[in-house]
């Protein structure tokens, strides 16, 4: 009788591990159905969340995180392209077919040049000083679905949200040489507002 408890504790025990395991993997991110959703390591999401808040929170330009091609969103785009001749002038357009559910057409901007994402950065951090306090959280199913409806192609980890007082915004990050570079940058709110 003593072995049987004994291994019906061991079963219990094993059983209850499973059961946290399980309740931890449920307790991530909420990835909605139809999303292709690419998982980072826990390590490298760690990197560039804390290359994010440094940046964040630092003085000037971020010239190692801001270090390589630049997509702006549709949304932030249509906040700051009336105040950004110059930066109009420079960066590349793209033409976005955005599923919400009937395609709405809009436009983002392609940043190549240090000088352009540079300028993109001041732009930001003026229109919204708050973003240096924000908060660097993981995306909830409503953020996902907002850059899943923006892109044609599987979302990869790191990705984030960085929430505000006003605002939430999305950062999406790609590695290059072994450091988080920022790939793709937007405000989320309802795309339909894009529809001309």
């Amino acid at each position: 009788m003593k072995t049987m408890s004994h291994v019906t504790r061991r079963i219990l025990a094993i059983a209850f591990v499973l059961g946290a395991l399980a309740a931890a993997m449920c307790a991530g991110q909420d990835v909605p159905p139809g999303v292709h959703y690419k998982k980072a390591t826990d390590e490298a999401n760690q990197k560039a969340k804390v290359a994010l808040e440094r940046t964040l929170s630092g003085a000037g330009a971020p010239s190692v995180l801001l270090g390589n091609a630049l997509a702006v969103g549709p949304i932030l785009w249509n906040d700051l392209k009336a105040d950004n001749g110059s930066l109009s002038k420079d960066s590349t357009p793209m033409t976005l077919f955005l599923s919400v559910p009937e395609t709405v057409q809009a436009e983002g901007r392609g940043l190549r040049t240090q000088e352009q994402r540079d300028k993109f950065w001041a732009l930001v951090l003026e229109k919204y000083p708050e973003l240096r306090q924000g908060r660097v959280r993981p995306a909830r199913a409503n953020e996902i679905e907002f850059f899943w409806a923006c892109i044609p192609f599987d979302i990869e980890e790191p990705f984030f949200a960085i929430e505000t007082p006003d605002n939430v915004f999305i950062a999406n990050f790609r590695f290059e040489k072994g450091a988080p570079v920022l790939f793709w940058f937007d405000r989320v709110d309802d795309l339909r507002k894009l529809k001309k």
